[in-house]
């Protein structure tokens, strides 16, 4: 019976260890810095850096960036917002799903037309934002009014 004892406790703190690594959070977009990417002020004044889950912006220097950046600044920059955090990406930013009032702004970037669904070596794993990106699409919205908009993945392949 002893020997359960260490077992029980190691499997309380290995989920303990999850829920604290995984954190969601409330704070205030303080910087927006490009369409799928945003710094976000905690309550506790510690800032994170969010990279929007599931989506993929223009690049900066590509046709639409600038124009991603600034729609997304438009729905929530200086706004305090919920984010649903997922898991560190390999630059340690936070993936997250960003919401103001209940609306699912990841998915808003792409309903709108100002980003992709995110894939990973070709396969996107949401399948909403797959049906959103196509609805932007058949609608002209945002990039999809481009006649050839080139996919964020397929500029940072080229200008390397």
């Amino acid at each position: 019976m002893n020997h359960l004892k260490p077992l029980f406790i190691c499997i309380i703190l290995f989920f303990l260890s999850n829920t604290l690594v995984y954190a969601d959070f409330n704070g205030k977009v303080v910087k927006v810095i490009d369409g799928d990417t945003v710094d976000i002020l905690t309550i506790k004044k510690q800032k994170i850096r969010v990279r929007l889950l599931d989506i993929d912006a223009p690049e900066s220097k590509q046709a639409y960036g600038n124009v991603s950046r600034k729609y997304l600044a438009s729905l929530v920059a200086g706004k305090n917002v919920f984010v649903k955090e997922n898991k560190k990406d390999i630059y340690k930013r936070t993936l997250g799903t960003i919401f103001l009032n209940k609306v699912n702004i990841n998915a808003k970037m792409v309903e709108q037309g100002y980003a992709w669904a995110y894939r990973y070596k070709g396969v996107a794993n949401n399948k909403m934002m797959v049906k959103l990106e196509t609805r932007a699409k058949q609608n002209k919205k945002g990039l999809w009014k481009d006649k050839h908009p080139i996919a964020p993945w397929d500029f940072r392949h080229n200008n390397k």
